[in-house]
């Protein structure tokens, strides 16, 4: 029991005397493993490469590229520059790049900057060079310089604008309207005549350098609005297209004047038909569907007439007077009548009509 007491006390003793030593040891072991971390991790190896020649290796935690420069024993030039960049764990990168000059080539003048880096942008504005939104440069402006470069050239663009008022055209538009389901003709007849609108065109010519390189049209306004040219296309079994004179209607295959009063037939005559390819009649008016031949002593050219057959089964319709017939020397009172094929005014044969000619204040046209 005695002897246990006093070797407990003895190792009691020496911990008390060597404690304090080992504290102090660890301590020491810590802190000496803390700041070979720390230096593990800020301490690179940086390799310096200047592009005038010679590339150098350095162990620091330096990040500064001016430090760095110093550090490898080199200088830099009023336009050098230095780019400190990182790798990979450990590994860092100084590159050290020399000014060389660039030519700039601007409005007939030859502009020379010493640069070392940076974009075409940049050497413009250290040259002075100013440049318009529409100008542009060979090579672009965003491009990097380096080293024996061609010339950077900058190009003036100039734009000329002409403004001019032009016709807008008017589209033809088509109304379906039938007469007759089982009609033999459909006729276009000009209901209202179209009309051109206004628009005012700028177009811009566009020159580089003072050479013409194009013109192209940047904006259009109407300043008045185009009117339709509007036909009705009838299905009828009228040969003639044409339209009454002023102030006459149609009632019941009778002309009928302004005041309701119905005509009565001026001539009861013989009709037939003919066709030709091509001709504008004896007197120059044209030959069409509307259009007939007869004794112009008796029915003056230009008279526009009404041409129904006496029982009301055949209607040619309002028609003017525009050619002779050969007929005339043996029956006066006789009109051709014309149509676009001969099959047509041969199948049309020969008609008894009624032709009515109402008033006529002047030769139609």
């Amino acid at each position: 029991m005695v002897k246990t007491t006093k070797r407990t006390e003895h190792i009691r003793r020496s911990v008390r005397r060597t404690g304090p030593k080992l504290l102090a040891i660890g301590l020491t072991v810590c802190a000496t493993a803390l700041v070979c971390g720390v230096l593990s991790r800020c301490v690179k190896t940086v390799t310096v490469t200047d592009d005038a020649g010679g590339q150098y290796t350095l162990m620091t935690a330096v990040t500064d590229p001016a430090e760095l420069v110093e550090l490898a024993d080199l200088s830099l030039e009023e336009n050098d520059s230095a780019f400190y960049s990182t790798h990979t764990s450990g590994q860092a990168r100084l590159d050290v790049r020399r000014a060389f000059p660039l030519e700039i080539l601007a409005d007939g003048q030859e502009y020379v900057v010493e640069v070392s880096s940076g974009s075409v942008a940049q050497a413009l504005e250290k040259a002075g060079v100013e440049m318009d939104a529409a100008d542009f440069t060979e090579p672009a402006l965003d491009t990097l310089v380096e080293r024996e470069m061609e010339p950077v050239t900058v190009h003036r663009v100039d734009y000329e604008d002409v403004v001019t008022e032009e016709p807008v055209p008017f589209e033809t538009e088509y109304v379906e309207q039938v007469d007759d389901p089982d009609g033999k003709y459909v006729h276009e007849i000009l209901q209202s005549e179209g009309v051109e609108g206004v628009q005012q065109v700028t177009r811009r010519s566009t020159y580089i350098d003072g050479v013409y390189q194009d013109t192209q049209v940047i904006d259009t306004q109407v300043l008045q609005e185009p009117v339709n040219e509007v036909y009705v296309k009838l299905t009828t079994n009228v040969v003639s297209p044409l339209e009454a004179p002023e102030g006459f209607t149609v009632q019941d295959g009778v002309p009928v004047d302004a005041q309701g009063n119905a005509m009565e037939p001026t001539y009861t005559m013989k009709a037939t038909g003919y066709s030709a390819s091509a001709g504008k009649g004896a007197s120059g008016l044209g030959l069409f569907y509307g259009s007939f031949a007869v004794d112009p002593t008796l029915i003056p050219y230009g008279t526009k007439v009404y041409i129904v057959s006496t029982d009301g089964s055949f209607v040619y319709g309002w028609a003017i007077a525009t050619d002779t017939g050969a007929f005339i020397h043996s029956n006066r009172m006789q009109v051709d009548l014309f149509y676009e094929t001969y099959e047509e005014s041969a199948a049309n044969g020969v008609k008894e009509v009624y032709v009515y000619v109402p008033p006529q204040d002047e030769p139609a046209e």
